[in-house]
């Protein structure tokens, strides 16, 4: 016996659906592309059934569709995959036809194929965009992690090519930074394109942000707190900060991001969430500074597997980060990111582009801390000059600001 699992559309059409014994109706849905919300389904006696409930092996269901896109041609998009090739990768782009109609572009790529399209699509982004100006020196941020590893990786290649870049990494020193693994991954990566490597000492944010005690006391201190939850944006905002300190020093005005499609997504629906205005993407202005996020349309799958065939080693994966584990994190906008790419290949396309056309129209204007220095967008506040910008007040409430 077997399940009988049927879609029928708007005009009576039925489609068998492959549905598992003991699965629930949301998943068997899911499993065949259809939406639980685009359906009602009912079982014996035309009972509706909810998402939750269990199929059984010899019942019969009817998913009635009750949305008015075709849903069956949508579905046909992604469940036609070429022949099993051996390859490594799959690479998708869900695009409109000159006809209007979708159509889901597919290339399998073996490993060489794959790095070619990584530095090709790097490269198209620097040049569409005009990331880097030329003469005009730029820090990257080299943590020695996967992403920004894989971006001193794919500029490299560029250099190697001829593309001119005035390029100088910059490492943040971290209790045992020149003497731990991912100080000398990052080392070794700049030092295999030739490519400066500074270390930013801790002594530096603790200078910028006028602190009383070491930035990496600081973060876990906040942890014990009511802002617990604001830790991660302390971090980065701290960061920023720095890393703009530094390069001003070094005569840089434009800073380079390891952040990839994912990452720079999950920061959209965070936006779009919160209502905070985001700015540009691939390029963000901010202040005096130049943000570029050259793996803009680098979806983290690739970047794993470019980053392997770059280095010949797995990449390294660190566990989440403490103060991720709550509810007001960021975790379910990368999660939510994944699948947006996963169902609409290619999204990034669509949304950076909107993302630039919107921060060009914005016409931001920027405001400065009173204690960092750095430039920020005061979100439709209030801003009177010598204010303390969020992440700021937060380390003064808790006296980490000396002075205050």
């Amino acid at each position: 016996m077997a399940v009988d699992f049927q879609l029928i559309d708007r005009v009576g059409t039925t489609t068998p659906l492959a549905a598992r014994p003991g699965a629930t109706i949301a998943q068997v849905l899911m499993e065949n592309f259809v939406p639980p919300l685009s359906v009602t389904v009912t079982g014996r006696g035309e009972v509706p059934l909810a998402d939750g409930e269990h199929v059984r092996d010899g019942q019969s269901y009817r998913a009635r569709l009750i949305e008015g896109y075709d849903l069956g041609a949508i579905r046909r998009l992604y469940t036609e995959y070429p022949g099993d090739s051996g390859h490594a990768y799959l690479k998708r782009r869900l695009v409109f036809r000159d006809d209007g109609n979708l159509t889901l572009e597919q290339a399998p790529f073996d490993m060489p194929d794959l790095a070619r399209h990584v530095e090709d699509t790097v490269r198209q982004t620097i040049e569409r965009f005009r990331l880097v100006q030329p003469g005009r020196p730029m820090v990257l941020g080299l943590s020695g992690g996967v992403d920004s590893g894989s971006l001193m990786l794919a500029l490299g290649a560029l250099i190697e090519r001829g593309v001119p870049l005035d390029l100088t990494a910059a490492t943040f020193e971290d209790f045992d930074s020149t003497y731990s693994d991912t100080f000398d991954r990052a080392h070794e990566l700049a030092e295999r394109f030739g490519v400066r490597h500074e270390l930013i000492p801790a002594d530096l944010a603790r200078s910028v942000f006028h602190l009383d005690r070491p930035l990496r006391d600081v973060l876990p201190a906040l942890m014990e707190t009511e802002d617990s939850h604001q830790t991660m944006y302390v971090d980065h905002h701290t960061t920023r900060r720095t890393l703009e300190v530094f390069a001003a020093e070094h005569g840089a005005r434009t800073i380079a991001l390891g952040l990839h499609t994912t990452d720079l997504l999950a920061g959209l629906v965070n936006a779009q969430a919160t209502g905070y205005r985001l700015g540009g993407i691939p390029l963000r202005a901010v202040g005096d500074f130049s943000y570029v996020f050259p793996l803009a349309f680098v979806p983290k799958k690739e970047l794993d597997l470019y980053y392997l065939h770059a280095t010949g080693t797995i990449p390294p994966q660190s566990p989440p980060n403490p103060w991720e584990f709550n509810p007001l994190d960021r975790n379910f906008y990368y999660y939510f990111a994944d699948f947006m790419q996963s169902f609409w290949p290619g999204v990034e396309h669509w949304m950076f582009t909107g993302a630039a056309i919107a921060a060009g129209e914005d016409k931001q204007s920027f405001v400065t801390c009173g204690n960092c220095q750095g430039s920020l967008d005061p979100q439709g506040r209030d801003w009177t000059p010598g204010d303390f910008c969020d992440v700021c007040s937060i380390l003064a409430r808790y006296d980490y600001v000396k002075g205050i």
